[in-house]
């Protein structure tokens, strides 16, 4: 089965990662713990604020198991 899911926007990502870090069972507290960073920081990147930069969004990913993938268009 194919779980690759589109992100074409900031909120498309946060939502992934929210349900991800439910799924988990983990607080956005104790993943900031985790990840040496701010849960202000996890909060605007779970409702799609876009200033979070992309080294802190690969490391909540990493840190929550989860892949990203880019494909070029065709």
């Amino acid at each position: 089965m194919n779980n690759l899911k589109p992100i074409r926007t900031a909120i498309d990502l946060g939502d992934i990662v929210r349900q991800a870090r439910k799924k988990q069972g983990i607080t956005q507290v104790d993943l900031a713990s985790m990840t040496d960073k701010s849960h202000v920081l996890l909060r605007d990147l779970e409702t799609g604020k876009g200033s979070v930069s992309l080294a802190s969004v690969l490391q909540v990913l990493n840190e929550l198991g989860i892949r990203m993938y880019v494909e070029p268009s065709q």
